[in-house]
């Protein structure tokens, strides 16, 4: 999918909010597209997850948490995507795609994305 096609998914008002950076982009993205959800729940592949999706050890199953901890998580997550998947990408990249990059990661897991025919084919 080239970039053209994904802005014409992403309302415009999500674009104008960024400034352009692709960690705020798909900080925006996640937060349109993905459910949030304050209790925690299995995801369709039988992981804990929590807020945006959310994973790990650190979930408490019988919590109801905050927006202020999904806002927090998001922002840890993606930036370990951030640290994770930017040295796997060998090509230059525009920001729409560098933040498609990182919301596709981040759902998948980034060692899903590393292994993925999608950076295969981009590098």
């Amino acid at each position: 999918m080239n970039s053209r096609n994904i802005t014409m998914k992403i309302p415009k008002k999500i674009l104008m909010a960024t400034g352009g950076s692709a960690l705020l982009l798909a900080s925006s993205m996640i937060t349109h597209f993905e459910g949030l959800r304050f209790k925690p729940y299995f995801d369709g592949g039988g992981i804990l997850s929590v807020c945006y999706g959310h994973t790990g050890n650190d979930i408490e199953r019988n919590r109801t948490y905050t927006q202020k901890d999904c806002d927090k998580w998001l922002d840890d997550d993606l930036r370990a995507v951030k640290r994770y998947v930017d040295p796997l990408v060998k090509v230059n990249i525009n920001t729409l795609t560098q933040a498609a990059l990182y919301s596709f990661a981040y759902n998948v897991g980034v060692g899903n994305f590393a292994k993925s025919t999608l950076l295969k084919k981009l590098n």
